[in-house]
């Protein structure tokens, strides 16, 4: 990567203030006529606290105004990305299957020279204010950002040899606010209390993906639109189908399957696609008699209303601790876990949940939320929104507490501290997996707000003692 950086700066009577940044940035993984981009941002400050007319407001210590305009590339495929690649396979023979020919080097992409630099442009209006001598002091920022030319792994038909091609098509956006507040409670000598917060909401919209207009079933009503599928989340019979949908107008990676509605029971006569009493009972979106990928709706949300955070930190004499709380709420998450630990499948080696066994639906146990012993989930087309939980967290992530022992009388040290420090304390949230805060597909963006496979967030504690001599 290669870069040429530039910046100016004006302010006039510390009340106005002008920055104009260039950057020029290149990067081989792009072919020589898309190697460059440049990417220029532009922003204005007024110090309002500093004008004649705030003098005698004594109350406001400091209070800016911002308003900024930028643009950020983005060059985030893997190297050789837009040339032919090739690998070792064994996979691949020529002949019979006896006396094949094994043919183990072979091209692994279809390669694409015209792919470029993704580019975000983002406004930003923003407030910097601290008032009552610096107890109370916060920022407001509300952002739009566009993003366009996403740089996308798309699926293509496999009849052409391959399962997706990398290409720049989309056009995405996000809008927002974020607010962060710090109030000093205590300010002495020998005691100091605070606490601080922020919380930030983001709404994002898919404005434009860039392939075809498609039929598309929303509650059994199919509609022309523009749309792609996440990635498949396993490659068994599981968890093989994609959790996320990707439509055009809508919100990004929105999870998309069965809706359901209890158990049918013994005395029902209203039985589709083959289902027998303690089967789960899939709505028929289009009610055509067959539970099919055309049966899929919208079944939840995997990104939040908001997130948060808030910090206590507290000082005595020699003692300090600190306090660091953070928090989601609104997102839904795909549970892929429940498909065999919540189903009593009838197999002798799959782990189940207790509740799955003796809740399970039975002649005699005419249950509404367990499906019968032996249901199975494996190989269906979609997921169901049996296993669509609330997200949302309270988490205390890190508590800290530091002791500085007096050393004045010590010809040893010149300083000692103990301390001791925990992490992931507890979490308040109704999600029945192992970690609200999910994982398992950090890398894909094409995979959002499933939990899979995923570990669990150890709890950790550390005591320790630093020394200086």
């Amino acid at each position: 990567m290669f870069s040429y950086l530039g910046r100016i700066n004006y302010a006039y009577a510390n009340r106005y203030v002008i920055t104009a940044s260039f950057r020029q940035d290149g990067v081989s993984k792009f072919s020589r006529e898309n190697r460059y981009s440049f990417f220029p941002s532009f922003a204005l400050a007024w110090n309002a606290s500093n004008e004649r007319f705030m003098r005698n407001l004594n109350f406001i210590d400091d209070l800016k105004f911002r308003l900024g305009w930028g643009q950020i590339g983005n060059h985030g495929i893997r190297p050789y990305g837009t040339i032919s690649n090739y690998g070792i396979s064994s996979d691949v023979q020529y002949g019979t299957p006896t006396n094949g020919l094994s043919i183990p080097f072979l091209l692994n992409n279809i390669a694409n020279p015209d792919l470029k630099w993704e580019t975000t442009q983002q406004w930003n209006l923003g407030i910097d204010f601290s008032i009552l001598k610096d107890r109370i002091s916060g920022t407001v920022d509300i952002y739009r950002k566009n993003t366009k030319d996403l740089l996308q792994s798309l699926p293509i038909p496999t009849s052409s040899g391959y399962n997706n091609i990398l290409i720049n098509k989309g056009d995405i956006s996000n809008r927002g606010v974020e607010v962060l507040l710090n109030y000093d409670i205590i300010s002495k000598k020998d005691i100091r209390l605070s606490i601080g917060g922020n919380i930030a909401f983001n709404k994002t919209k898919i404005k434009s993906l860039g392939v075809p207009v498609d039929d598309f079933y929303i509650n059994g009503i199919a509609e022309q639109r523009s749309y792609f599928f996440g990635s498949n989340v396993s490659r068994g019979n599981i968890f093989q189908s994609p959790a996320n949908v990707f439509v055009e107008g809508k919100e990004s990676s929105l999870f998309y399957g069965f809706e359901t509605n209890g158990i049918y029971q013994s005395n029902d006569t209203d039985f589709v696609g083959g289902a027998v009493p303690g089967d789960v009972r899939i709505v028929d979106q289009n009610q055509d008699g067959v539970i099919d990928a055309l049966d899929r709706t919208f079944i939840g949300n995997p990104n939040p209303d908001f997130v948060y955070g808030f910090n206590i930190d507290l000082t005595y004499k020699n003692l300090t601790a600190s306090l660091l709380f953070n928090g989601v709420y609104g997102n839904d998450i795909a549970n892929g876990n429940l498909l065999q630990l919540d189903n009593a499948e009838g197999l002798n080696f799959a782990n189940i949940l207790t509740t799955a066994y003796e809740n399970a639906w039975t002649p005699t146990n005419p249950s509404n939320t367990h499906p019968r012993i032996g249901y199975t989930t494996n190989g269906r087309p979609a997921i169901s929104d049996r296993i669509i939980e609330d997200g949302s967290y309270l988490r205390l992530n890190n508590v800290t507490i530091n002791y500085s022992i007096p050393v004045e009388k010590s010809k040893l040290f010149t300083k000692l501290n103990a301390f001791v420090a925990g992490q992931n304390l507890f979490t308040i949230t109704n999600y029945s997996g192992y970690n609200p805060e999910i994982t398992s597909f950090l890398y894909s963006g094409l995979i959002n707000g499933v939990d899979w496979n995923g570990p669990p967030n150890a709890r950790v504690f550390v005591l320790g003692l630093n020394a200086s001599f």
